[in-house]
This record gives C-alpha cells, sequence and structure tokens, in this order.
C-alpha cells in the first residue's frame, strides 16, 4: 500500500478507533495490500462505515476481531511476523469543498517552498557560499512573515 493510499484513506471518515489501526499499518505498508473483493483464508482487515473487522491467525486457525483494540492487537502480533496483511476498505468518499481543497493545496506548497530553502540554506552552508545563503535565508524568512501576516490578521475582530 502506497503512502499517497494511506494519506487517501486517512482522508475519510474512519470508524472509531481505525485511526490507531491505521497508523500501525503505514508502519508496514510494505506488506499491506488492498484488495476489491473479499478473499476467504487469508489474513484480511475490513474497514467499513461502521466498524473494522478482522481475521487473523491465531496458532493454526484465522480468527475474528471486531473490537478496535482487539484489533490492534492482534494486527500488532501479526504483523511482528514477515507475513502480508489484506485490507478491503469499504468507505464512502468525504466531499471536500473546493474552497477547502484550494486551502489545503496553498498550505502543501507554502510548506514544500519552506522545506525547499531549508535544504537550500543547509547546501549553501555547506558550500560556504555565503551570497546565496544570505539570499535563501531572507526569502524564507519573508515568507514565514508573510504567513504570521495573514495568521494574524484572520485573529483580529471583523468591524
Amino acid at each position: 500500500m502506497t503512502q499517497a493510499q494511506f494519506d487517501e484513506l486517512r482522508a475519510k471518515l474512519l470508524p472509531s478507533g481505525a485511526d490507531r489501526v491505521v497508523d500501525l499499518l503505514a508502519r508496514y505498508r510494505d506488506r499491506i495490500e488492498t484488495m476489491s473483493i473479499v478473499i476467504e483464508k487469508v489474513p484480511l482487515l475490513i474497514i467499513g462505515r461502521h466498524g473494522m473487522i478482522a481475521r487473523l491467525p491465531k496458532g493454526s486457525t484465522l480468527q475474528k476481531f471486531s473490537q478496535p483494540d482487539d484489533i490492534l492487537s492482534a494486527l500488532q502480533d501479526f504483523l511482528s511476523q514477515d507475513e502480508t496483511l489484506y485490507v478491503f476498505v469499504n468507505l464512502p468518499d468525504l466531499h471536500v469543498p473546493a474552497y477547502i481543497s484550494g486551502l489545503l493545496r496553498e498550505i502543501a506548497e507554502k510548506v514544500e517552498r519552506q522545506e525547499t530553502l531549508r535544504a537550500r540554506i543547509d547546501e549553501a552552508l555547506d558550500r560556504g557560499d555565503k551570497a546565496a545563503f544570505c539570499q535563501y535565508t531572507s526569502e524564507l524568512q519573508r515568507l514565514e512573515c508573510a504567513e504570521n501576516v495573514e495568521s494574524a490578521e484572520k485573529d483580529l475582530p471583523q468591524l
């Protein structure tokens, strides 16, 4: 399962307790396979709108778990082994208004720009390039200052 798939899953309306389970799965994403159908007799986690069900090996049989804490504990035991877990997700898409999508995209672009500038500052320091260091540092300060001004303006009362 890719990081993008996990990010998409986190953006959905998850059932109670599923956020901890998804965080655990993300740490083992190279051993997680998504499925579009439910297959019998394989280690499986189903995440649905009203809850989760896990079918995981305990001894020589597959045992079902339906409580979030039990699922989390069983998954921790299962994932300590080097086996594949199959995941079936049956959650409706969460409609995100265009305005919110735009804000999220804008924030992601700002964060990416800040990270790029920090990396360039580090590279300039490594090279001993004072001019580049000053340029990138100044640009990062302007970007962060503009962000602080925008935040302060939002906190002001409307007249």
